[in-house]
């Protein structure tokens, strides 16, 4: 997962973040996730239109859901991703790597960029949500 749907489900009641709370799929993210997210938690917080101890709240809850996997894990499939992304969205080296890293299925993502790389699939929320639906869920 990156970490646009995480924003998408802190900020509002919405179809990711009914997925991510309301699913028995297993949901992975780079540890830098956690960073990245707390850099912006003062303009999400007030996006949302919550105090910052709700927000932390929030924050902490939703990240309840998710597997945190550690740099160690990236860093043997680093280089890897990187190749893969620079010319993309280097930003986003960590989903890769997170992909690689780990088994799954693919990167949850609404980025379109993350779509252009070809060592891992993508699914959008969309296209998640039809599986997931596909499997007998109903959100």
């Amino acid at each position: 997962m990156d970490a646009n749907i995480l924003i998408a489900a802190f900020l509002r009641a919405s179809t990711a973040r009914r997925i991510l709370t309301l699913t028995s799929a297993e949901f992975l993210a780079p540890e830098f996730l956690h960073e990245e997210i707390l850099r912006h938690l003062p303009g999400l917080g007030r996006r949302a239109g919550l105090s910052r101890r709700d927000a932390m709240q929030l924050l902490d809850l939703l990240e309840g859901y998710l597997i945190v996997l550690p740099a160690e894990k990236l860093l043997p499939f680093w280089d890897q991703a990187a190749a893969a992304m620079d010319p993309i969205g280097p930003r986003d080296t960590a989903d890769v790597a997170a992909a690689l890293g780990a088994p799954c299925d693919g990167i949850w993502s609404d980025d379109p960029h993350l779509k252009a790389q070809r060592l891992v699939p993508c699914w959008s929320t969309k296209e998640l949500l039809v599986a997931l639906r596909a499997d007998g869920l109903k959100l």
